[in-house]
């Protein structure tokens, strides 16, 4: 498949079908078995034509972030990317609540700012200015991430030291007073979607950084990196962790979701310990190694003519 030949008409046609589906289940409620059937079926077609439209619009932009020495760093990107963040949350509430008319109202915001992008600068920002744009934008979605999967872990903590002394029928212990185990569910399964989405934002603006920071440096190999790695490995176990709650609704309540949590915590301290030990995967410039090799290839003051 050759990603070079999407456009922004593959996408946008996309939105618009499913917000014309949206749009039809107003016209279909009320209407029956009939109504019902095409109902279901609607369903499927409009998941289907989000996922093809959010597949063609990060395509579109991976191809546009390698075409540049300063991948998405332009204002019409910028909106791009709001617009593509924007579907990703509509199709996993489409997904997750299936009555919910969300698309009636994000789909026309995503169509909006697709728009905005079509009239706004193409011209990306000087490549220092980029480079603290997403450094800054990297930095604040990661400690956000790790606030939002600590307290994950202490609330799917509590709930298990709290299901554990209900089911055995023990008397609070003076002075230790939990939350009730409905409210630690909830705040369990709200921190762990939020991470999710956190995480996978705090990644992929790492990867920009290390492109805008270490693009040129050969003897980088990204994916080898060990922070990478463990950064990589955690957001799929939080997606795979999502992605097992949709489908298995037991997953989404009770003692499941703490333990869930509990292993995302273990990724995170894993991910922490690679960061400590390897440090960033990506700096202000090239790493000391790479600063080396450029100075030996530089002529010395001395042999200078």
């Amino acid at each position: 498949m050759d990603l070079s030949r999407i456009t922004v008409f593959c996408f946008v046609a996309s939105y618009s079908v499913a917000l014309v589906l949206e749009a039809a289940a107003l016209v279909g409620r009320g209407g029956g078995q009939l109504a019902a059937t095409l109902s279901g079926g609607r369903r499927w077609a409009l998941v289907g034509f989000t996922v093809a439209g959010l597949f063609a619009h990060v395509a579109y932009l991976a191809v546009q972030a390698s075409r540049s020495a300063t991948p998405l760093s332009s204002p019409a990107e910028w909106c791009l990317i709001a617009a593509a963040a924007l579907a990703a949350v509509y199709l996993a509430m489409s997904l997750a609540h299936r009555r919910w008319a969300v698309g009636l109202f994000l789909l026309p915001i995503v169509l909006a700012l697709v728009g905005l992008a079509q009239a706004a600068s193409d011209q990306p920002i000087a490549p220092e200015h980029a480079s603290r744009f997403w450094g800054m934008a990297h930095g604040w979605l990661l400690v956000a991430a790790t606030a939002s999967v600590s307290v994950g872990f202490v609330a799917g903590l509590m709930y298990l030291v709290q299901s554990w002394r209900l089911r055995r029928g023990l008397p609070p212990l003076t002075g230790l007073t939990l939350p009730s185990l409905e409210w630690l569910e909830g705040a369990s399964s709200r921190s762990l979607s939020l991470s999710v989405w956190l995480t996978a934002g705090g990644f992929l603006s790492g990867l920009v950084l290390t492109q805008l920071n270490r693009g040129g440096a050969n003897s980088y190999a990204l994916w080898t990196d060990p922070v990478v790695v463990t950064s990589s490995a955690m957001l799929a176990w939080l997606a795979v962790a999502m992605a097992f709650r949709w489908v298995y609704p037991p997953a989404r309540s009770g003692r499941k979701v703490a333990y869930l949590t509990v292993v995302a915590f273990g990724f995170l301290a894993i991910t922490l310990i690679a960061l400590a030990a390897k440090g960033p995967a990506h700096g202000g410039a090239a790493s000391r190694d790479e600063a080396r090799e450029v100075a030996s290839d530089r002529p010395s003051e001395e042999t200078r003519p």
